[in-house]
């Protein structure tokens, strides 16, 4: 029965169609419809799966007089709006410090303690502001949780093996791989798991759903460690430094990359070198939004420290986005993997090339102006899978980067496909099956999330990791960074 159910699910969903009814039962514009991106990531001149309508470009304010870039009189009058309180921090910060980095912007924005976006509220499933690949079906995290098995199978069935998931959201991923895992004994008594989280408001929920109901820690903001009711221990952390690098460790990153900060660089003709995008103060009377974005007057320091990632040259006025955050943290997870093993897992939407122009805010699964009301509204960028790679490949020790895959190709390795016919042959109702059939549909269609999201493993060199049969070898680059 279930087959006829699956040619008539599928058929009837529009492939062009960038509103679905979703799994949590309402019609949102998530962030995985079917695009027709250019190479500029979230082009403004095309569509972007993350939200609907247009996306916005950093448009730039020149000084261009020989005088200071600060106006002689300050304007309030003619904004778009009131100055918020953290506007208004913002702006005592660039007026102590000069102009920010885009890369501090994103992080006063998204983590600042006060008013960050994602501090003080739940931003996933129906009341947030998208929607995540584990909220969409429980598939997911079941193929998630056989690949972590897999892969610590590969890596000779370890006596002890932590598991830390960075960004974990509302915990719904972590649940699925506790849940489906518990049939491998070996392996489930083996595990530890720790939760990378900045946000209060969502340590509370994850704390809500995967510990013991009775477990102190839920009702208690300072009480880090917990345990589920199958006795799994899980501890909170705000920085991968707070995870103990003695032990094999599977590090899980989906939808985390696409959050950290990034620098922007622009080509100036004139320099003849990279300059810097910065974020400074508007209290000019031409503007709509007290922040402004600004060009360094000349290569900044940061600009000098990552030129071998930079173009040679670039035409005048040529942007790029360079996550160095999200370099440096993969470095990381490579030294952390040579030293005491294990592997890593980074699933997000991207290119296996450099982004020039993805940056985008979203509020109410709308793109708005980056500066509209700082931290109202989501940030996020198309991850540089390309770059990834190449900057773990250049620590030249016992790891690798393999990949990307498209998320539908891993997805489908990992053995998605029998698992949703062992699952919908357990359905007795046409509606759970035909929800289960949407879901899976979502994850892997090419028209959807299936090639939109890729998929990026780091490993011991020894590993064959499961999912990445496709990936390409990347012979010339090899051959590059060993020179």
């Amino acid at each position: 029965m279930y087959k006829s159910i699956i040619q008539n699910t599928l058929k009837s969903c529009s492939k062009s169609s960038k509103i679905y009814k979703n799994v949590l039962g309402h019609n949102i514009v998530n962030r995985y419809y079917s695009s027709n991106n250019n190479d500029n990531g979230a082009s403004p001149t095309g569509s972007d799966h993350r939200a609907q309508g247009k996306g916005k470009e950093i448009v730039l304010s020149f000084d261009k007089s020989d005088m200071s870039q600060f106006p002689r009189t300050i304007n309030k009058v003619n904004k778009k709006y009131p100055i918020t309180e953290f506007e208004k921090y913002l702006q005592d910060v660039t007026k102590v410090k000069g102009p920010m980095s885009v890369d501090t912007f994103i992080r006063e924005v998204l983590t600042n303690p006060k008013f960050g976006y994602y501090m003080n509220r739940d931003v996933f499933g129906k009341g947030g502001d998208f929607v995540t690949a584990p909220e969409i079906s429980n598939l997911f995290g079941e193929i998630l949780g056989i690949w972590c098995v897999a892969t610590w199978e590969q890596m000779g069935r370890p006596k002890k093996l932590n598991i830390v998931e960075m960004g974990p959201g509302r915990g719904t991923l972590m649940k699925d791989i506790l849940r489906s895992t518990k049939v491998f004994k070996d392996f489930y008594s083996a595990i530890s798991v720790y939760m990378l989280e900045a946000s209060p408001a969502l340590k509370k929920i994850q704390k809500e759903k995967l510990l013991y109901f009775k477990d102190p820690a839920i009702n208690f903001d300072d009480k880090t460690v917990g345990k589920t009711p199958e006795g799994v221990k899980i501890t909170w952390v705000s920085r991968l430094d707070d995870v103990p690098d003695t032990t094999p460790t599977l590090f899980l990153a989906q939808e985390f990359y696409d959050a950290l900060p990034i620098h922007v660089f622009r080509f100036s003709k004139d320099l003849n070198t990279w300059c810097e995008v910065l974020v400074d103060e508007d209290i000019t009377a031409s503007n709509d939004y007290h922040l402004r974005f600004v060009q360094s007057r000349g290569s900044t320091a940061m600009a000098t420290a990552v030129k071998n990632y930079l173009p040679e040259f670039g035409i005048d006025g040529y942007q790029v986005e360079l996550g160095v955050a999200g370099l440096a943290i993969s470095q990381l997870i490579s030294k952390r993997i040579e030293k005491s093993g294990g592997a890593a897992l980074i699933i997000d939407y991207g290119y296996d090339k450099i982004v020039k122009n993805s940056l985008q805010a979203i509020r109410n699964h709308e793109f708005v102006e980056l500066l509209d009301k700082p931290g109202s509204a989501d940030l996020s960028v198309w991850v540089d899978f390309q770059t990834l790679r190449r900057c773990v490949k250049m620590m030249k020790n016992k790891t690798t980067a393999i990949g990307p895959v498209d998320q539908g190709i891993f997805l489908k390795e990992c053995g998605i496909e029998p698992r949703l016919m062992n699952l919908l042959d357990k359905l007795d109702s046409k509606e759970k099956m035909e929800e289960l059939i949407l879901g899976y549909k979502r994850l892997v269609d090419p028209a959807e999330m299936g090639t939109t999201y890729k998929v990026i493993t780091i490993c011991d060199k020894s590993i064959v990791p499961v999912g990445f049969s496709t990936a390409k070898s990347y012979d010339d680059e090899d051959l590059m960074l060993d020179k």
